[in-house]
């Protein structure tokens, strides 16, 4: 035990890139008992090798989910733009292992190679306790999973960053801010998942809170989105024309006087959509997401893709960005293939967008579309992409903005390498 060295930050604990066998890995796991410690040992030594990895990475989420809930669950439901969530709300219901990731990482929790690591290690073990998997659970991928579950998660966690945010988010609301606040000057430079989390508590505090939090959060919502309107992603924007709608709805005149004073700011209006019928698209749009990135999401993604395309195949505008993204999931699938039921469905829907749409979305969305640009590490999911745009003849479009241009091509051509290369750099704006 002599070489454990101390957490080291978002790179988590040094263990040596020598060290492979699974005796010399679970010892930096501080965070569990010798007793827990000896059980992955044992299960492994057994080669019970899925035992072994699946109580290692099960208490790895455990953990992180803990460090991401001091922050609050009804703090986390506004990060993932659930307003279902409450403090009485399970946190299991609300952060699935992949959100999990998504978030600490955007947190600084973790680091971006950590990030990489554990979404490989929630692939494998998402796969092979699948319906879908042919293959026995091996010992090289159980040390895969083990060893990225000790080294970025069953250490000590750092959440400095987390915290920092979160202390802006009291002050968001519980004081009026203004425009050369050093912090509020910060937060505009700040890439978009800050932005839309920002936006996300504001909103949510003026749909639910009253009497000084409604002033404070109003006032600072004056303050902070004219800045940045323009760099925020349309599928932001409508959730604040959905806020505005809600509270004229609800007759809150407090809250629809600060919220149309603000859309009157950036000529925001053309953002408030007219019926409900959006939030209904959204919302199944979202469980597809959540079911595709969950576990045995071949079996279950039917029912999920089934319930969204009853919708309807008029997607309203405030849903398009949502809803193209879950069918893309299930178009591209995972480096272990696709859901075969699921995927005529998606594909079906997806062949009922516009062309006028498509080239809207390439031009607008695609660069923040991170649950896509994630989906392009993987040669099939690549040429899985581009048999769906050449399917339904979207293979000629230019004058798209200069990355988002770039990538098109590049998946258009089948070109793998180049394509990740670029949703890599497209990720790391959104970062």
């Amino acid at each position: 035990m002599s070489n454990l060295v101390v957490w080291s930050g978002p790179k988590g604990v040094n263990i040596p890139a020598s060290k492979n066998d699974i005796s010399d890995i679970v010892p930096f796991a501080n965070y569990l008992t010798e007793k827990q410690q000896n059980q992955i040992v044992i299960a492994f030594k057994a080669e019970a090798y899925d035992m072994a990895a699946e109580y290692a990475w099960k208490k790895a989420m455990v953990k992180l989910k803990e460090t991401l809930a001091t922050l609050g669950i009804e703090f986390i439901g506004e990060l993932l733009q659930r307003n279902d969530v409450n403090e009485f709300t399970p946190l299991d219901s609300v952060l699935t292992d992949f959100a999990t990731i998504q978030l600490a990482e955007q947190l600084g929790v973790i680091g971006k190679t950590a990030a990489i690591k554990l979404r490989q290690a929630q692939e494998l073990i998402s796969h092979f306790f699948s319906s879908e998997a042919s293959e026995d659970f091996d010992a090289i991928s159980a040390v895969s999973i083990i060893k990225s579950s000790v080294q970025y998660i069953l250490g000590e966690q750092d959440i400095t960053v987390a915290i920092e945010f979160s202390r802006f988010r009291e002050r968001l609301l519980g004081e009026s801010l203004k425009i050369d606040d050093p912090q509020v000057a910060h937060v505009i430079g700040l890439p978009l998942f800050y932005l839309r989390t920002v936006c996300a508590i504001l909103t949510t505090a003026i749909k639910h809170d009253k009497g000084a939090t409604l002033e404070h959060a109003l006032g600072n919502i004056n303050v902070i989105i004219p800045p940045i309107w323009n760099n925020l992603a349309e599928s932001d924007k409508w959730n604040i024309g959905e806020a505005y709608r809600d509270v004229v709805a609800d007759g809150n005149s407090i809250a629809a006087k600060g919220m149309k004073s603000v859309l009157s700011k950036v000529k925001g209006f053309d953002f408030v959509p007219e019926s409900l019928r959006s939030t209904t698209f959204k919302t199944a749009a979202r469980q597809l997401i959540e079911v595709h990135f969950a576990f045995n999401n071949f079996y279950n993604e039917p029912k999920a893709v089934n319930a969204l395309a009853s919708l309807g195949s008029v997607i309203p505008p405030p849903a398009l960005f949502e809803c193209i993204q879950a069918y893309l999931l299930v178009c591209m699938g995972n480096m272990w293939g696709i859901s075969n039921e699921a995927y005529p469905v998606a594909a079906k829907e997806l062949s009922n967008i516009s062309k006028e749409r498509w080239h809207h979305y390439f031009s607008n969305s695609f660069h923040l579309d991170n649950f896509t640009l994630n989906n392009l590490n993987h040669q099939k999911q690549v040429y899985r992409f581009r048999e769906i745009l050449k399917n339904n003849k979207l293979d000629d479009f230019t004058n798209l903005p200069k990355n988002n241009q770039l990538l098109y091509d590049a998946i258009l051509s089948n070109n793998y390498m180049k394509a990740s290369q670029i949703a890599a750099v497209l990720i790391n704006k959104i970062r």
